[in-house]
């Protein structure tokens, strides 16, 4: 992510200042190895936070996030990201080509929603009930039914619960779809205006 970038940016700056600050140490001061050592480090702090600052600053200001909610953007990232593993790790379990289709459709659809805030953070804040419930949802059905159906030997009773578990996670996916479509309303809107601009454009063409 762009964000990154201020970083290594940070590093590019400070490690150079880092050096140069110890080889002066070393050179100019008759001072031990472990202050020499101090400095250096000194050197390399004072310049990559605040570069890696102000460089950062345009990308949070362009997504229209502090760096607070940033950083909490992305711990929540990581942990959806950690749950659509496991999503993909259930797939060893499925026994039919119905169930399998349906647990790809919610991995899909899980991993556009991941990436597609991963790439515009900003859009957190519109599916917000994905990442505190519905990946926990889905992943917690998808988990039990996947394990319960490969068990043998079910009685009449397992197998009916088993089944509103497949209704229920159809359910699931509907949820995720809508999540899907709250994330890609302003897209779709933008298209709208785009492909009517397009049209008058090509009427006006057409009247010269």
């Amino acid at each position: 992510m762009r964000y990154n970038i201020s970083r290594v940016l940070g590093a590019m700056v400070g490690i150079p200042v880092a050096i140069i600050a110890w080889m002066v140490s070393i050179f100019g001061f008759d001072l031990s190895f472990i202050v020499d050592g101090v400095i250096g480090l000194g050197g390399f702090v004072l310049s990559y936070f605040p570069t890696q600052r102000l460089t950062s600053r345009k990308y949070l200001n362009e997504i229209g996030l502090t760096r607070r909610e940033y950083r909490y953007v992305r711990s929540q990232l990581n942990q959806a990201q950690s749950k659509i593993r496991l999503i993909l790790k259930s797939f060893i379990n499925i026994r039919s080509i119905k169930d399998f289709r349906q647990v790809n459709d919610i991995y899909r659809i899980s991993r556009s929603i991941y990436m597609s805030v991963r790439q515009r953070p900003g859009m957190f804040f519109k599916v917000e009930g994905f990442f505190y419930s519905h990946i926990d949802n889905a992943l917690n059905l998808v988990d039990s039914y996947t394990r319960l159906t490969k068990m043998p030997r079910k009685s009449p009773e397992e197998k009916q619960k088993l089944e509103q578990t497949r209704i229920t996670l159809d359910e699931v996916k509907r949820t995720l779809v809508a999540d899907l479509k709250q994330l890609n309303e302003d897209d779709y809107e933008r298209l709208d205006v785009e492909m009517e601009l397009n049209k008058i454009e090509q009427q006006r063409r057409k009247k010269l």
